[in-house]
């Protein structure tokens, strides 16, 4: 499956560093774009509701949403950037 940087967000689309908004092992609320070729998926997270909905910190802790860019961990208060999915 892949996210490529033009459908991380629906703005600022050229600012898209794709380190800041996923890391391995986040699990992630996407949409299906199309079914690619044999070995891939194209997915998008350009809508609000979409985007990681759990991480987890260095330390080992399930990552908080503290804002749509950024998530906490409540173990150290450490934040790191994500591209975080609203939450309703």
């Amino acid at each position: 499956m892949g996210c490529r940087q033009q459908d991380v967000r629906a703005t600022e689309i050229d600012k898209v560093d794709m380190h800041a908004s996923f890391r391995p092992g986040d699990i992630i609320r996407a949409e299906v774009l199309s079914l690619g070729d044999a070995r891939a998926y194209y997915l998008s997270t350009a809508k609000n509701e979409l985007g990681v909905v759990s991480a987890m910190s260095v330390a080992g802790a399930t990552m908080v949403p503290i804002s749509w860019q950024e998530m906490q961990c409540p173990l150290t208060n450490q934040t790191e950037p994500r591209k975080v999915a609203k939450v309703e």
